[in-house]
């Protein structure tokens, strides 16, 4: 059977990475697992695993540029998707923390301008888990014109063009996974703080937890060093999927880091000091159960194993992430890709590394 030549140089990338990153003593069985699932997915992407501070197996495979024949490298940088609402909302409570802001008060309180009706309704505590009730203006005007996934325009004007919407529900009563609240979010956090919500996560989160790797761009226009490029495809020919993201939604999607910085973000967050009890305990606080979703990202508890886990992932383009922790004991795995691999197998990989039951949802 004859192999590419894409696929030979991918084999010997593979070959020479494994030698570069091996597992530590005690993880040759995460090492098999990780290794047959990057070989029956033709994963793309580094995988970490660890507990608490510490990194106990990472292992990158495939390219950083296909083109320039670059390996990815345990250092590559990823856009990490949705896990930026999570991000987001770390931000929101360290303000919280300083007095700025405040989960439940209306967010006519922070944009004067806004509609009054709603205004007075909607609260950051709704748009933050998904229950504000705005109707997805965003989604609704890409749908017509997919052009606008890379333009730029000032805030305030995406607020009045795409979040000002009637309600289409009460808030608080529904689930309703809308990419439109991030606009207002970002809306509210820039008009408090004085500062860009890349500024912000620097001073709030990257710096406080030597996070010296992430940081936060309207996708690839963001000209981000050492980063994964994204790919639809590697074999049978290369295909570029380049991913942009609008100004106004940084804080929607916007978030790129590494595998090490995501350890950093998970063990600063949920295990030290980065928030205050009271914030920890709302960021961890499922606010809609029929999604498991609290503020930012969904908070699991396996009934067969009494285990809670963070289960963070998110989808941007061709980028795929995982980043899931187990509570009480601060076990993590993280799996960042820039080419999408098969999710039921991804899922899979994970909860069998964690231990978690596969078939609870």
């Amino acid at each position: 059977m004859s192999v590419s030549p894409l696929k030979q140089r991918c084999l010997a990338l593979l070959a020479s990475l494994c030698c570069a990153l091996p597992a530590h003593a005690g993880e040759a069985g995460i090492q098999e697992q990780v290794r047959k699932f990057a070989a029956d997915t033709h994963f793309n992407g580094v995988v970490l695993v660890g507990q608490r501070t510490r990194a106990d197996y990472v292992e990158a495979f495939g390219v950083k540029n296909a083109e320039a024949k670059e390996p990815l490298k345990r250092n590559s940088r990823f856009f990490v998707g949705s896990v930026s609402k999570w991000l987001t909302s770390i931000v929101v409570l360290r303000l919280v923390d300083e007095g700025k802001l405040s989960l439940d008060e209306p967010i006519l309180t922070y944009l004067p301008e806004y509609r009054a009706d709603t205004g007075k309704q909607l609260t950051l505590r709704h748009l933050i888990s998904h229950g504000s009730g705005l109707p997805n203006g965003l989604m609704d005007a890409f749908k017509k014109d997919p052009s606008i996934e890379s333009e730029t325009r000032p805030q305030a004007e995406a607020v009045a063009r795409y979040a000002s919407g009637d309600l289409v529900f009460t808030p608080g009563t529904r689930f309703d996974y809308n990419i439109t609240n991030w606009i207002l979010v970002q809306a509210i956090l820039e008009r408090v703080s004085g500062q860009t919500y890349a500024q912000l996560a620097q001073r709030l989160v990257f710096k406080p937890l030597r996070m010296a790797d992430s940081g936060i761009a309207a996708g690839e226009a963001g000209n981000v060093p050492n980063l994964a490029l994204g790919y639809r495809s590697l074999e049978p020919k290369v295909e570029r999927r380049i991913y942009t993201l609008p100004n106004y939604l940084v804080t929607g999607g916007g978030f790129y880091s590494t595998a090490d910085d995501m350890l950093r973000l998970n063990h600063g967050v949920l295990s030290g000091k980065l928030l205050s009890p009271a914030s920890r305990k709302a960021l961890l606080t499922v606010e809609r159960p029929e999604s498991s979703y609290a503020l930012g990202g969904r908070v699991r508890t396996y009934k067969s194993t009494g285990q809670t886990v963070a289960t963070n992932d998110g989808t941007s383009g061709a980028y795929r992430t995982v980043s899931w922790r187990v509570l009480d004991d601060g076990r993590t795995v993280i799996i960042l890709s820039s080419l999408r691999p098969d999710d039921s197998k991804l899922f899979a990989l994970t909860e069998s590394i964690l231990g978690l039951p596969s078939t609870e949802n």
